[in-house]
């Protein structure tokens, strides 16, 4: 542990030792709201000649990546660090504010850009710096330019734009140069009417550009100033009669220095190459969290309620965020079709990011549960809404260490590379200081970063890696580099100056410590990192804000970052091992376990039913005799012998078969096959077959339930007599083959099957046989045969099967097994029953 929070202390030290020189927005926090700089627009826009009240604002914080390359293009190395331009009063950020008014109904194209939304239906556009003044103004010509400042000059209402509404002290500037034709509209005569009250505007001239030049360098503030206005005339037709008042419309201006261009518009356009990374990453990382999350789904490995709050939780954030981007940024611009159609696509993306973060823990913790990862056992505890553990502790602190060295590595390799970094929170660029209540959006935006990269990414991915890679000297480097393009590709939490392969050398280079984080400590220390850093980012242009309105931000976020710290240290010293409160089996491992159980349990009375049943058939001279049991599940209620005893003559042996066929299948039938068994074999031996189904009954009948019947046949042959001795307990009739003529035989009744009636007086047949015969005793499940189109074998087909057999030349093990073979193919090897035969060859 000291080692973690040793290294997690310098790698905070050096992110704040170097944030100077490798943040775009080092020493330059917001110092203004957006309500504040709306509040100041509808002022300036009274001061132009219009009101905002029937017009609506969208506010964004920008960042002039564009002038900072320029000045790195014109300065080469004696380019300052972005912290020492801030001081210089670098113009690097600003708010852009448009003015607009709603999109028309019949507007087909739906953008949230804020240049489309000006080009389609804005009418002023103001850029302010840090001190809340204007740097940019400009009009659309497409739209009403709804701008006039009355004066008697040019050159007068020019000044009073500059000086009295912009607040440039015009004594420090110098008139450069005026692009004009007449600097005096009072040669130009006015008509009046008397028409009902309204207003009218007239062009006339050119437009006039004004340019001011700094006298001094030394004096604070921009070195150009840049004004275009359109002269107008103002008709204001009254009660009273027409007044007509000279003036001008604003077109354009700009406040600039050195290198500084007049328009700092640029939007996120990404090379072609960082959409071949951004694609192959999204869709690797897809691929492969879909495909473990459905292979564990398959196997039942799945805690359905955690994924489920997993899908809700990232769904609903996901979700919420961008519904309050949209309501604090374009809403009142939308129709109300545009606003259901954004509102249905925000909920299906954060569905699917929802799913693709539930998938991406089912996969991570089947995985961490085969391989018996660190801090799973914390996890589950979490789950089960107990926190207070020494691990608990000890993953939190690692987490703070993971943070400072991510940070930390960040900085560092920012620096080296001569990089810097700024803030791009979403696809919509940086969109946090336009959001209310930004604590709910920093961290919810942080929290479900934390866990799809933590889960998919690292999770998924590098287990992935991990269980096929288990040399380390392979697998960390590999799970680095791979690591490294998707954080590039899917994770990144800002943007560079670099391109995507710096970005990819960038998070390549973070990745060892997350890969060892995970490798050493778990899912927790890592969720924990990520979201330290990421908040750190989010938070950092709100550091050291000159208005409460916006430092408290950064102070209660760094609070919120400290609640989780202390916890941390409490737990590791006060809290118990999380080993004491018991492991936890997960359901679908108990429902494993129970199967597994279930199946050797069910193997064991498979062997064990097929041990009471003959091995091999017994061997009398004159006699061939053989059987076999097929069930239809892994069990089955049907039982077969053949004993060799002696009755009357004790010097003769006697053969006596049975089948017994237990009503229902599986597990239920087995036992009572069992059962039965067991009451017949006793007396197979020496009894007279009808004297064994009289005696049998009574107990079967009283130690079975009433839905339970057992259907038995019983033959008893004397070799030496050549005579058959049949009982029949409501089985199927058996069959006799002679000289090629297959027929059922027909037994005596009752032919109750046994269960149904306490005491049953039942009777046996007996018969001679004659050399050569041929007999089939069989159980149901042989004419119940279905095919795959349903039709059964049915008893009349068992003669024609009888007579197609060789029973002449072949003995009853081929003549059994060919059967066997003839039923199986005419099912599909699908039995709808077990099926029981003895053949009987004399």
């Amino acid at each position: 542990m000291a080692y973690w929070i040793f290294l997690g202390a310098v790698g905070y030290a050096l992110f704040f030792l170097l944030r100077p020189s490798v943040d775009f927005n080092a020493g330059n926090p917001i110092h203004e709201s957006r309500a504040t700089v709306e509040s100041r627009t509808s002022e300036l826009a009274r001061e132009l000649g219009f009101s905002t009240d029937s017009l609506h604002m969208l506010s964004t914080r920008t960042q002039h990546l564009g002038y900072y390359e320029i000045l790195a293009d014109s300065l080469g190395d004696s380019l300052s660090r972005p912290g020492e331009l801030h001081e210089r009063d670098a113009f690097l950020s600003s708010w852009l504010v448009t003015v607009a008014t709603s999109l028309d109904e019949l507007e087909t194209s739906l953008s949230l850009s804020q240049s489309d939304l000006f080009e389609r239906a804005g009418h002023l556009q103001l850029r302010y710096d840090d001190e809340g003044k204007v740097r940019r103004a400009a009009t659309n010509s497409v739209t009403d330019n709804p701008t006039f400042v009355p004066g008697d000059s040019l050159l007068g209402v020019a000044q009073k734009i500059v000086s009295d509404i912009f607040a440039y002290d015009l004594s420090e500037y110098r008139l450069s140069s005026v692009d004009i034709r007449d600097t005096s509209l009072s040669d130009v005569t006015p008509t009046f009417d008397n028409n009902s009250a309204n207003v009218s505007e007239t062009d006339v001239g050119s437009n006039t550009t004004f340019h001011w030049q700094i006298i001094e360098k030394a004096n604070a503030g921009p070195e150009r100033l840049i004004l275009e206005i359109q002269p107008k005339i103002r008709e204001v037709n009254g009660q009273y009669g027409t007044q007509i008042r000279y003036g001008a419309s604003l077109i354009s201006f700009a406040a600039t220095d050195q290198y500084e261009p007049e328009q700092f518009a640029r939007p996120f356009a990404p090379d072609s190459q960082y959409y071949i990374v951004l694609y192959l990453t999204v869709g690797l990382l897809v691929v492969l969290v879909f495909f473990k999350g459905i292979k564990h789904i398959n196997k039942g490995q799945v805690e359905w309620k955690r994924a489920l709050f997993v899908f809700v939780t990232i769904t609903l954030a996901i979700f919420l965020w961008r519904i309050l981007f949209l309501i604090y940024t374009h809403r009142p611009f939308l129709t109300d079709d545009m606003f259901t159609i954004l509102f249905f696509n925000f909920l299906l993306f954060g569905a699917v990011c929802g799913l693709y973060g539930a998938l991406a823990y089912i996969g991570w913790e089947a995985t961490a549960r085969e391989n018996g990862d660190e801090q799973l056992h914390v996890i589950d505890a979490f789950w089960r809404y107990r926190f207070f553990f020494r691990e608990t502790g000890d993953g939190l602190l690692r987490g703070f260490a993971l943070g400072g060295v991510l940070l930390g590595g960040l900085s560092l390799a920012l620096y080296l590379m001569g990089l810097v970094f700024y803030q791009h929170d979403s696809q919509f660029g940086f969109t946090e200081p336009s959001i209310s209540p930004k604590l709910l959006t920093i961290n919810m935006s942080g929290w479900v970063n934390a866990w799809l990269v933590a889960l998919g990414h690292i999770g998924v991915v590098v287990g992935f890696l991990r269980k096929r890679l288990p040399n380390k000297k392979i697998f960390y480097p590999v799970a680095a580099i791979l690591l490294g393009f998707l954080c590039a590709g899917s994770a990144a939490l800002f943007g560079t100056n670099g391109t995507i392969w710096h970005e990819v050398i960038l998070f390549t280079g973070l990745a060892p410590a997350l890969i060892y984080a995970f490798d050493r400590a778990g899912i927790l220390t890592v969720s924990t990192g990520w979201w330290i850093f990421a908040v750190t980012i989010f938070t950092l242009p709100y550091v050291g804000s000159r208005s409460m309105d916006i430092g408290y931000v950064a102070w209660v976020q760094f609070f919120i970052l400290g609640f989780p710290f202390l916890y941390g240290l409490a737990s590791f010293r006060y809290g118990n091992s999380v080993s004491e409160m018991g492991g936890y089996i997960p359901q679908y491992q108990e429902r494993i376990a129970n199967h597994l159980r279930v199946e050797k349990e069910i193997e064991i009375a498979r062997e064990s039913q097929f041990k009471l049943m003959p091995l091999r058939p017994p061997s009398i001279p004159g006699v061939d005799v053989y059987g076999f049991f097929l069930p239809s599940f892994e069990v089955g209620g049907d039982y077969f012998d053949y004993v060799v005893g002696r009755n009357s003559r004790p010097e003769a042996e006697i053969l006596t078969m049975t089948i017994a066929d237990v009503s229902g299948k599986a597990m239920k039938a087995a036992m009572h096959a069992v059962f039965t068994s067991g009451l017949l074999l006793s007396r197979l031996s020496n009894d007279h077959p009808a004297s064994i189904l009289r005696e049998v009954a009574p107990t079967l009948y009283h130690r079975t339930d009433p839905q339970t019947f057992i259907t038995c046949i019983i033959a008893q042959y004397d070799p030496e007599m050549r005579k058959l001795t049949i009982a029949n307990a409501g089985h199927c009739l058996p069959m006799i083959k002679r000289e090629g003529r297959a027929e059922f035989i027909t037994t005596p009744a009752p032919k109750y099957p046994l269960g149904l009636f306490d005491r049953v007086d039942y009777q046996a047949l007996e018969t001679n046989l004659q050399p050569g015969d041929f007999l089939l005793f069989y159980s149901d499940g042989l004419p119940e045969a279905v095919d795959p189109e349903g039709n059964r074998f049915g008893y009349e087909n068992l003669a024609g099967l009888l007579e197609s057999l060789d029973t002449d030349q072949k003995t009853c093990n081929e003549i059994a097994l060919d059967i066997k073979r003839r039923i199986q193919k005419f099912s599909d090897y699908q039995l709808a029953d077990d099926t029981t035969i003895i053949c009987l060859k004399v």
